[in-house]
């Protein structure tokens, strides 16, 4: 194969494949195996190989580039949470209420990864949609486990 793309993109833009979903990582090994193939196959089926290389190639460079702004706000929040939060880490609050209450005053409700919930002590199940006491709980990202909560006005 002359040029593969979604490598140049994951160095190019320092992407970690471990944080990257499961099925981008996947497609990514199915691409590298099949890229192993090249070399024992016959001549006659080496064209649809690089075919379906090459179809497999944009498929993953077209998901990594709509991935790299939750990426990167993961990336954010993640390095966010370890540098400036040390305290947090230790001073970790067993309610989950009062986890919620004080993410929504200090206003870092909106786009909160689960790893900064769980590092602040949150122990609830989350789903698309979790009503915890006043507080809602929203997924909003698809790939990554990011949620907005909002205060639930009567």
């Amino acid at each position: 194969m002359k040029k593969i793309t979604h490598e140049s993109y994951i160095n190019k833009h320092a992407l970690d494949i471990a944080l990257l979903p499961s099925d981008v990582q996947q497609k990514i090994g199915v691409f590298e195996k099949m890229l192993a193939l090249e070399e024992t196959i016959e001549k006659h089926d080496e064209q649809e190989l690089e075919n379906r290389l090459f179809a497999l190639d944009k498929e993953i460079t077209d998901e990594l580039k709509e991935l790299k702004p939750l990426y990167k706000t993961y990336q954010s929040d993640h390095n966010i949470t370890k540098q400036d939060n040390p305290k947090q880490e230790k001073l970790k609050i067993s309610d989950d209420q009062t986890i919620l209450a004080q993410l929504v005053a200090s206003k870092k409700n909106k786009s909160v990864m689960l790893s900064s919930l769980r590092a602040l002590g949150f122990k609830g199940e989350l789903g698309k949609v979790t009503i915890f006491g006043k507080y809602r709980i929203t997924r909003v990202s698809f790939c990554f486990y990011c949620y907005t909560i909002t205060e639930i006005v009567k």
